[in-house]
């Protein structure tokens, strides 16, 4: 008899390893996976009967805004993904009404394609019913703010028409108090509801002076340190990557990645590598679609084509501010990820890693694309020759399908979020939320992937890119992502007795580091 700390039995193991893809049983010991397979001559101290539920390594979102995402919600944040102007005026008046004497009243989650009233918001909407407190909310994207006059005046902004886009937001945003208890405090309530939705891993998509006013706080440098409190008091249940963010969301800079990559935060000092890591450098390099700021070839309905966002007053400046960028990262030897959307902005940014590749030859930099919306054929096929990654929002492509049609017609959204064509090319292809764009809830996302007409994909390569490819893409592929004897043993157990049905059924059980840090039961 052989001896384990937990032992899961009786269970449909989908191991994402090719090597054994499916078995009944995994042992685990000293927070390792020490066997998979027939677990009937093992012995533990604590046994799981899976009694035929479906088991898949720990969850990895691989672009998930978590502190942000925490911030965006109650009690710290209203919900205002609503239908209509007039419904989210009527939410902010009740939240003022509930308010302290001039306290900031914040909320994310309007859409300018969807709301009933058929154009955009302005700080008129809500100064009615909240003459007195700042109200700040953004739209579900992170990417607008909707302010009003009270709000506006505080930022200095007394003309402004209440919107306020891209890095233009961290006027307004810089003011917002931080939260009550710390930014520790909502890490840890965030990393809870992670773990119950069988998460175990995540990348934090952007932290550091660029962000500082982004999300009240929630992309600033103060959040690495809070992720370092938790990870030296053993209090983090996730293991976090972090890309560093030297520029604001517009405007990114060689000014700014120059100081940033001169003096990178020590904050993670003595903290173990496995918890978190700073593996990179995010770049927004366009903006997005609806406030038609991708950069695209296709002409928006306005005649515009939008622009990258990078430094430059024509679009020859902007793309040499972009090589340089990328170019100070790649030689550096961190990892880039790129925020491009639109179809000339991706191929600006493909054709600058490509010619990086040429020019200073690096082993595995696994640089990638972040959304690439609009991904030609020719670009996903140079990512795949460069082994570089694609990483990719199947619960976004639904919501801003009909948006896309709207804007470039129906052929435009067919062919948009390309999974399909990315893995066809072999480009290694994660998926991830963007929460609080979206909620992070990686069955939505599977179900959402394996839907698609023309660039839908199989079962198995859907829980893939939100398993290995996760963790191919934070260099981890050699100790997390798939059941295998040796890795760490970070585990997710479904409700669902059937592969199939894994994306309606709850998570009944999270394991991490060989410990259950959620149990449904």
């Amino acid at each position: 008899m052989t001896d384990a700390d937990l032992l899961l039995v009786d269970g449909r193991v989908l191991t994402m390893d090719p090597a054994r893809p499916y078995a009944t049983g995994v042992a685990v010991r000293d927070g390792e996976i020490v066997h998979v397979g027939d677990t009937s001559d093992w012995s533990a101290g604590e046994v799981v009967d899976l009694r035929g539920r479906v088991v898949l390594p720990g969850i990895n979102d691989s672009h998930l805004h978590a502190c942000a995402y925490g911030l965006t919600r109650p009690p710290f944040c209203l919900d205002v993904a609503l239908g209509s102007i007039a419904e989210v005026r009527e939410r902010v008046a009740a939240a003022v009404r509930a308010a302290g004497p001039g306290e900031w009243v914040r909320g994310i989650g309007w859409n300018p394609g969807y709301l009933a009233e058929g154009r955009m918001p302005s700080k008129a909407d809500l100064d009615d019913v909240a003459p007195h407190h700042p109200v700040l909310l953004q739209d579900f994207s992170g990417h607008t703010t909707w302010a009003n006059s009270a709000a506006l005046r505080l930022a200095g902004l007394p003309d402004g028409d209440g919107l306020l886009h891209h890095g233009d937001q961290d006027l307004v945003q810089r003011l917002v108090p931080p939260p009550q208890g710390g930014l520790a405090r909502v890490l840890r309530e965030v990393v809870a509801e992670l773990n119950r939705a069988g998460i175990t891993s995540f990348t934090e998509p952007g932290l550091g002076p660029g962000g500082g006013a982004a999300f009240a706080g929630g992309m600033g440098p103060g959040v690495l340190s809070a992720y370092a409190e938790l990870a030296r008091a053993g209090e983090l249940t996730a293991r976090v990557s972090v890309l560093g963010l030297p520029s604001p969301m517009s405007g990114a800079s060689v000014a700014d990645t120059e100081a940033y990559l001169a003096r990178l935060p020590d904050d993670l000092d003595g903290v173990d590598e496995r918890l978190v890591r700073l593996l990179g450098v995010k770049v927004f390099a366009d903006g997005i679609p609806p406030s038609e700021t991708a950069w695209m070839r296709e002409a928006y309905p306005s005649g515009g084509h939008g622009s990258l966002c990078t430094h430059g007053g024509t679009d020859a400046e902007r793309v040499a501010e972009l090589d340089e960028i990328l170019r100070l990262v790649h030689v550096v030897g961190l990892q880039a990820g790129v925020h491009v959307v639109g179809s000339r902005g991706i191929d600006a940014v493909v054709d600058a890693l490509a010619a990086l590749s040429r020019e200073y030859p690096r082993a595995d930099p696994r640089h990638y694309v972040i959304h690439g919306q609009f991904a030609s054929k020719q670009a996903l096929a140079t990512l795949g020759e460069l082994g570089y990654g694609i990483n990719l929002q199947p619960v976004l492509q639904h919501v801003e399908s009909g948006t896309t049609r709207e804007m470039f017609g129906a052929a435009a959204a067919e062919r948009e979020w390309p999974a399909r064509s990315a893995i066809d090319a072999g480009v290694l292809t994660a998926c991830s939320s963007d929460a609080p764009v979206t909620a992070p809830d990686w069955r939505a996302g599977v179900a959402a992937l394996i839907a698609r007409d023309g660039e839908g994909v199989s079962l198995r390569e859907a829980l893939s890119a939100y398993t290995i490819a996760g963790a191919r893409q934070d260099f981890a592929e050699g100790w997390k992502g798939t059941l295998t004897t040796g890795k760490v043993a970070d585990l997710c157990v479904s409700a669902a007795t059937a592969d199939e049905d894994v994306t309606a059924a709850p998570v009944d059980l999270t394991v991490f580091g060989g410990r259950i840090v959620w149990s449904r039961s």
